[in-house]
This record gives structure tokens, sequence and C-alpha cells, in this order.
């Protein structure tokens, strides 16, 4: 039978998808394939009906691409158009409704993510070109039951043929699943259509969508009416109508056979094998009648997850035959030998391994080769559950990666050799030839004893051609002559190619030179491919030389920098002389660069040691004045344009003194074409003479006198004491001072302080407070341990002690005021009292 069409059906969805879900497809078909000779050889068919469409579901527990984090598999959508007319209910097409059957259990093994739609005939013949969704029935994931029960009740045999109006309905569903790997699968006995061109357009639209469309063919004879399929199978009884369902799902998922075996009532015990890698298995056990379960044996090896109860199910055929089916399933087991217990037989059955395996095939591929010229792909098995690659897959049983190129097939190696780089490494290589140019697809396939997977690579492969290959310097000095040269080499075929008529550089000033092969003007091999001319670049960057290589047919063209740099050297410097300055002075003398020799432009930083306190060295590069110090100045210099600059020494008053050789020097620096450092220090020259002290110090000599003298004015002023605010004295010509008249002291004409002087007043015989000392009794004076009281020489003034005798002040010292006491004069003629009002 001819797979071609499933194959370019495949690449169309490797172009879209190349990676996703693709080493999942490849297990199960790999699986299906060995399992379809067991199955046409086992009698009993809902068993082998329930292993193929539980290969459908595989995908559900698709291996991700090699990650971090995983991407989970694109979903899928299966399609089926089933045929529903009378002549189904025949007995060599599916009185068991064994197509009915497969339906029911894709519904059950499907993933919650996965879509299932179901289109059959509708009861008008006519080719009405429009969808029927009266009968259409899709699987609603959370309503399997309700689901499986529909498709019993409504898809029922015993319409008139009519494709053009399921095909429309199944193909509104399947547009509208972008994003989703999807299958189209339809199941008839019919021979003819009178809608064939529709029908065939349809079909075709789908497969441009990049929909795998399939096709059995009951009872024709392998005629089927269409002819727009990518896979078209043939059955004349229900036994081929399962084998073909299997070849379509085998090649539209991947994978090889399972393990399988028959049961009887008699013999329930499975023994299988579960090779490592394995992500998921599924065991099935189907039977004439109705299986009671499945029970792991003691002893068996461990896994993440067992559900002996995962999926179970049963269908009444038209022959009055229930058929049941029932599912375990296993999550990561150990590899090893397994045994199970299946109860519940009344009659024959068979079972089936079914194991999912967490390994993917990563092919890289380079975008463009050349024709005719050797290209590495590389390959590599990664773990899908740790994201690892599998570092010796050599230990895998069987394997053999190899890719189909122009019917040559080419085998992968780790060996080390042929372009492989480290044997034993994990990457796989192989040297690939490509003869065909533009877009060429390529099979890479995959195959080991439990493994199948083929992946379509695509490479887009130019025509053979010259290249050119720069061998130019990309360095260079200016003025320094240089080998302007470039090799020719062959990209693919060589024998396809003309030697160039001429090969040439052009240069930055527009100039074209004619590179030679001959040994001669700067070529040091002749013939040895290599195109070379000397020259001498005259100015100084990063210039772009463009090669080409011309000839009647063929011609290449490349671009190649090179990096002139300029050359600087320094000879001896000048000095920079200023004699002998003193204080508010200031000398000139020019800096001559004329010790420079440059090619080119470079950057000179500029900076000096001289530190002398009082003077400032300045120059002037084109922007004003700028002080040299520490800090660089930096000037851009080609040795072309200006050499002399004017530095000024200034000096301001009271400098500090300065012998010629203590002065140091004004440093430039540079970096010269090579990266190396260039000094040079020119040395200054200057004697700066100091001031006489006093002249540099009688600012600070004056500003000490005016300082004490204006600390001598302000003690005098505010040294001397005041009388308090609240003193008063009380004057009464009589004993009883309530007579009297209280006088606030320091509210009294006279009786403040003086520059130096304390405060002071007299009191008078005329009951006064008076400044002079003129007829006054006695005298108050402030000071800053009281107020004192003295009488005045030639009066007697008298206080009454503790004991109420009178006592006389003395005229000679002060006696500190007492207060609340009473003084009087010798006459008797004028008390008083001090008090705090």
């Amino acid at each position: 039978m001819n797979l071609n069409p499933i194959v370019g059906s495949a690449a169309r969805t490797t172009a879209r998808a190349p990676d996703v879900g693709s080493a999942t497809r490849t297990a199960a078909r790999a699986f299906v394939k060995l399992l379809a000779p067991l199955a046409q050889a086992f009698h009993p068919l809902p068993p082998t009906l329930l292993y193929l469409a539980i290969l459908v579901s595989l995908p559900i527990q698709a291996a991700p691409e090699p990650q971090s984090a995983p991407p989970a598999r694109p979903p899928r959508h299966v399609a089926v158009v089933l045929d529903t007319s009378t002549s189904m209910r025949a007995a060599e097409n599916d009185q068991p409704r064994l197509a009915i059957q497969a339906i029911k259990i894709l519904a059950d093994l499907l993933g919650p993510a996965d879509d299932l739609t179901l289109a059959w005939m509708p009861d008008s013949p006519e080719c009405l070109l429009q969808p029927d969704p009266g009968r259409r029935l899709d699987r609603d994931a959370g309503d399997l039951a309700g689901f499986k029960q529909a498709v019993d009740q409504r898809a029922l045999y015993g319409a008139p043929t009519n494709f053009i109006v399921p095909l429309l309905t199944v193909k509104e569903a399947l547009d509208g699943a972008t994003g989703k790997e999807r299958l189209l699968i339809v199941i008839s006995d019919a021979g003819r259509d009178l809608c064939r061109g529709d029908s065939n357009r349809v079909l075709g639209e789908l497969r441009a969508a990049g929909v795998h469309t399939a096709i059995v063919g009951l009872g024709n004879r392998g005629r089927p009416v269409h002819s727009e399929y990518d896979i078209r199978t043939a059955a004349q009884n229900p036994t081929e109508l399962l084998s073909a369902i299997g070849e379509i799902y085998q090649r539209f998922l991947g994978a090889k056979a399972p393990d399988s075996g028959q049961l009887s009532p008699a013999s329930t015990l499975i023994e299988t094998r579960l090779a490592p890698f394995v992500d998921e298995a599924f065991l099935l056990v189907a039977a004439q009648g109705p299986v009671g379960g499945i029970a792991p044996a003691a002893g068996n090896p461990a896994a993440e997850a067992l559900e002996p109860d995962y999926r179970a199910g049963e269908t009444r055929g038209i022959d009055d035959l229930t058929r049941g089916y029932r599912i375990l399933r296993l999550r990561r087991p150990a590899a090893g030998t397994w045994r199970f217990e299946v109860t519940g037989l009344t009659g024959e059955a068979g079972w089936y391994l079914i194991q999912d395996f967490s390994i993917s095939l990563r092919i890289v591929t380079p975008d463009t080769a050349a024709q005719g010229e050797d290209t590495l792909v590389t390959a590599q098995l990664v773990d899908d559950r740790t994201g690892q690659r599998v570092e010796r897959p050599g230990e895998i049983p069987g394997l053999a990666v190899t890719a189909l190129v122009d019917g040559k097939e080419i085998a992968f190696r780790d060996d080390g050799q042929e372009g492989d780089q480290s044997a034993d490494d994990g990457l796989l290589t192989a040297r690939v030839r490509f003869m065909g140019v533009g877009p060429v697809s390529f099979p890479v396939r995959l195959a080991s004893r439990y493994l199948q997977d083929e992946q379509r690579q695509q490479i887009q492969v130019a025509p053979a051609a010259w290249a050119l290959e720069v061998q130019t310097p990309t360095q260079a000095f200016i003025g320094d002559t240089i080998a302007v040269a470039v090799r020719l080499k062959a990209l693919g075929a060589r024998h396809a190619l003309r030697t160039p008529e001429r090969v040439s550089a052009k240069l930055p000033d527009g100039r074209t030179l004619a590179l030679r092969d001959d040994g001669r003007e700067g070529d040091r091999t002749a013939g040895d491919g290599v195109y070379a001319r000397d020259w001498t670049p005259g100015q100084v960057g990063v210039l772009m030389i463009e090669y080409r290589a011309e000839g009647e047919a063929d011609s290449a063209t490349t671009q190649g920098p090179v990096d002139v740099k300029g050359t600087i050297a320094f000879g001896p410097p000048g000095v920079l002389d200023y004699g002998r300055l003193t204080g508010r002075s200031q000398g000139e003398a020019p800096l001559d660069l004329g010790f420079i020799q440059a090619r080119g432009r470079f950057d000179l930083k500029l900076t000096s040691d001289f530190a002398q306190s009082g003077a400032v060295l300045e120059i002037n590069l084109g922007e004003g004045f700028k002080q040299l110090g520490g800090r660089a100045l930096v000037l851009g210099f080609d040795g072309s344009g200006q050499q002399r600059y004017p530095v000024r020494l200034r000096v301001a008053t009271c400098p500090a003194a300065c012998r010629p050789d203590q002065a140091g020097s004004l440093v430039v620096e540079t970096l010269d074409g090579r990266g190396q450092t260039l000094r040079a220090a020119v040395p200054i020259r200057v004697e700066i003479v100091p001031d006489h002290w006093l002249r540099c110090w009688w600012p600070v000599i004056a500003a000490i006198l005016l300082a004490l003298l204006g600390a001598f004015i302000l003690y005098g002023i505010l040294r001397p004491a005041r009388f308090p605010r609240p003193l008063a004295v009380i004057l009464s010509p009589e004993a009883d001072l309530d007579e009297g008249y209280p006088f606030n002291i320091r509210s009294q004409k006279g009786a403040r302080s003086g520059f130096y002087r304390d405060a002071r007043i007299h009191i008078t015989s005329d009951f006064q407070l008076r400044r002079a000392a003129g007829g006054a009794l006695a005298r108050l004076r402030a000071d800053r341990l009281g107020v004192f009281i003295q009488a005045l020489p030639g009066n007697a003034v008298l206080y009454l002690d503790a004991d109420n005798q009178w006592e006389p002040l003395s005229t000679e010292q002060e006696t500190r005021v007492r207060f609340s006491t009473l003084y009087k004069n010798a006459a008797g003629t004028l008390f008083f009292e001090f008090r705090n009002l």
C-alpha cells in the first residue's frame, strides 16, 4: 500500500509546528505498527478496536520539549464521518457496530483538552452545500457517559448515502480548531458520490489546512469514491475494518506495537515487561463479554501512580453480542516484569500493553547549506521528564537514527568520527550533502526496539557559488604597507563554477586595486587561491574595503574593515622659563609641542606637579586660560595644526619662596597606536622672591590692634555695675517713713554708669538724689556684689543697728547697703531707708 500521502501530510503538519508532540506521535506509531499483525491474527474484535482507539489518546500523555519547564503538547481534534447507510448493517461491513464502538472508546480516552466530533449521513439524499448541526455530535469531556449513550441512540444505520453534508459539518468543527493537531476519518461502504467534485474540494481544503485525511472503504474492494485522501484503505470484513483503522492511527500518531496476548476464563494471568523511559503505560483488556477487573500482582516494580479502573465500557452490536473492555493506567512505572490478574471473564479476551515513552528526538539543522557541500546535522535524545539529554543513547536497544536525503540513507553517529565532535557524548551527528537547491525537505528517523520517530526537517540549499574570505590584516599603521588580500573559496560543488575573470578591492578613497594570484606585487604564493596587492593607507580610522570577484556567470562580494591607527613619538621637550618673579606679578612662556611627531590624531593629557603657595600655572588651549594641576586637560593633536600654546604663571601677594630647581614640570601624556603610554615632562624654571614680612603681616597686626581696642572699649562699657531696677530709697523728715517719698534710684538723673565707672549717685540734705557731690550727705555706688554707701567727709550718717542703737557710717570706706534699715543725718532732720519696690 502506498504510504506517501500520509508522509506528505505529516510534512505539512511539521512545517506548521515542527517540534510539538512529534515524540508522542512517533511512539504511538511504533507501537501500532508492531501491533497490527497481532490484531489481525487475534479474532476477538473489541480488543483490537480498543487498542486502536487508545492509541489515539496517547498524545494526551505526550512528552514536551526538553526545557526547564516543558510545555504541554498541543490538544487534538479528531473528526469521524460515519456512513450510516442501510448497507452498513450487512455482516461483511459492520454488523457488530465496531465503528460505533471505536468512536465511544475515543471519547473515553481523549484528554480533557481534546475534542471529538462525529457526523453522519442525513435523511435526505440531496447534496446540500451546508453543514447539518442535527447530524453532528461533539464530545463533552465532563459527560462521557452521556456522549456514549448519544452515539448509541443517534448514529444508527439505515440512512441514504450523502457525503457532502457530513463533510461540511466536520469541516466547520475542524476549521475552528486552529492550533490543534487534526485528523479526519471517513468510514463508508459506498462506491459512488453524486457530489464527488464538491466532496473532493472540501477534502482538498482540509488537507491544505494541515488536517490528516483518511478513508476506510468497506466492501468496495479498495476503490474509494474520493481522491483527496492522505490514506486510502479498504476492508472486506469487520477484522479488516479494524486493521484499516489501525493503519490510519499508527501513521497519524506513531508507535511501535504494544505487547499483547490472549486470555480465557481458565487463563487470566498477564505477564509483561515494561521498558525503561516509560512515562505512561496502558494495560487494555477486551473480551467477547464482560471484563470484571484488573488487579496488579504482588512483587511488581514501583510506579508513581497505578489506576486499575482508569476506564471501562461496553457496546452491543446488531448481532446482540455485548463486548466489554477495561483499562489500567500506570504513571512512570519502573522497568521490569509486571504481572496482573484479570477477573470476571466469561469468554475469550485479549490484552495489550501500550507504553508511552518520555524520550523525544531533537534535531538541529543549519538554516542554510551550500549545494554539494557537506553539512553537519545533529540529533539528541531528551528525557522529557527531567529535560536532560540522554547521555548514552547507545544503551537503548536497537537505536538507529538516520536521515533520508536524495534517496540515500545517512546514519547519525556518536563515535567522534565523520564530523561528530566527541564519542559517546549523547550528541549524534550526520554529514549530509544536498544536491538540490532551494528549500529541501528531508526526514530524520529514529528507530529502536521500542521507539520510532520521524521528523521532517527543512533547509534552504543555496546553489554552488564563490565566497570570499578576507585575509587583509584587521589592523595597520598609517604609512605602513600591508597586503590587501582575499581568499577565493567555493561554496558547494566547485566543478560547477568557473574561475572569476577578475578579483578587485575597492578602497575607501574610491580607487580600485586589481588583486593578483601570481606571486607578485604583494601576492606571496601564486595559484594558492589568495588574491593580494600591496597598499599603503594614507588616512586614520576604521576603513571599509569592498572585495569583488567577477565572472561571466558567478560573482561574489564581501566587505572587511581595516583599523588604520596613527603613529606618535616624543622627542626631547623644551623648557618653560619664567625667570624671576615677585609678588603681584606674572610671567608667560609658550608650550612648544614641536618635540612630538604625530601622524593621525591623538589625545594629549596635560597635567602639572607645580604646587607653590601663592602662584598658579595656567594654559590657554583656545578657550581661555585654565589652571594646570593634577586634573588633566585634554588636547587633540595631529601634528598639523597649532603647536605653541601660551602658559602663564601668576604670582599673588606674599608668595612662598621658590628656587628654580623647585618649580616642577608640565607633563604631556598619551597612548600610541599600540596602546603604550608615552610621557614627557617639560621642566618649569622660575625663581619667586617673597615679599618683606611686614608687607605680608601688617593687615594681621592692624587687625589685632583693632580687636584689642574694640575689646577695651567694649569692656569699659559693659564692665561697670548698674543699680538694680527695683532698688528705691525713701527720704523723710521724720523717723516715720510712711510720710516719706520713695525714689527709684536707677531712674534718677545721673544714676547711670560711665566708661569704666560704676553707677553712683548722692543723697543730699534737701531730700534729693543728685549726681554731683556738692552739698551731699552720702554716696551710693553700684557694684557687682551689691550696692554700697559711704558718708562723705564732713558729714555724719547714722544707721539703726539690731540693738536699736544708732551707729555712724564710715567716711573712709564703703559699707554694703542694708535693706529695711533706718538711716539719718546727725541733725535728725533727714531719715531714709532702702527698699525693693
